[in-house]
């Protein structure tokens, strides 16, 4: 049964199993992508004015150009500060949790400089399902809470940062839906990724625990077979030993 744990890190002393290590060094690679194509974006909606001469999925408005600026300096913040944490964290949850929070405020980044583009809202869709490499279920979760409150609030608050039509109660309901949905999918994938994993690594410790004994036994019969092979030796010198004095008689 699946334990609902939000605090621990449910895959401790599994790293090496879920190749942690590797994994890591590819979100890393996927953040910096980020914030290239970021960059672009915000230069191109901003300098150039992309959304001025033909609205598109990505510039439905023109940005400003403090704007700009301002969300390339998130978007290298959010970059940096996982790319300074990799391997400085014991608690390996918490990096993953780090991630999580900065793929998030990538997806709201995007949102905002294509001018709520409803293609770019699938951003969100694709970080559920690139944190899935992970194995951890709760990070889809992290994902669905901060959407919906993004979602809940600014449609309210600045409804032109989440939807380029503005503001409208059922679209935060029909986001809201699909993105839960996928959180319970990724959450079922997760668990069967991680609970065959986690199988495979008890059962090889298992066999290296009685491949470990074998080894033991072995050298213990090669001690015992030396020993009684010095006593056979030792019989036998004796042997030769006593018949020689019978010879000399």
């Amino acid at each position: 049964m699946m334990r609902i744990d939000f605090i621990s890190d449910i895959n401790r002393g599994y790293e090496a199993a879920f190749n942690y290590e590797a994994t890591d060094r590819f979100i890393l690679k996927v953040l910096w992508g980020h914030f290239a194509v970021f960059s672009l974006l915000a230069f191109t909606n901003s300098i150039i004015k992309l959304a001025s001469f033909y609205p598109s999925p990505l510039a439905w408005r023109v940005v400003s150009i403090p704007e700009a600026v301002a969300t390339v300096l998130i978007a290298l913040a959010v970059t940096l500060v996982p790319a300074f944490l990799a391997g400085t964290i014991q608690n390996h949850y918490l990096w993953r949790l780090t991630v999580t929070v900065a793929l998030s405020i990538y997806s709201y980044l995007f949102v905002f400089i294509s001018g709520g583009s409803i293609e770019m809202h699938f951003h969100f869709f694709i970080i559920i399902a690139l944190l899935m490499v992970f194995a951890d279920w709760r990070l889809g979760w992290v994902v669905a809470g901060v959407t919906v409150l993004h979602h809940g609030i600014l449609n309210y608050i600045e409804p032109g940062w989440v939807y380029f039509y503005g503001r409208n109660d059922f679209s935060v309901i029909a986001h809201s839906v699909p993105i839960l949905v996928a959180a319970v999918f990724a959450t079922v994938l997760c668990e069967i990724a991680r609970k065959s994993i986690v199988s495979l690594r008890t059962a090889q410790k298992g066999l290296e625990e009685r491949t470990a004994e074998l080894e033991k036994v072995k050298r213990d019969l090669e001690v015992a077979i030396a020993g009684k092979n010095t006593e056979v030796i030792g019989v036998k010198e004796e042997n030769e030993a006593l018949k020689g004095q019978l010879r000399s008689a």
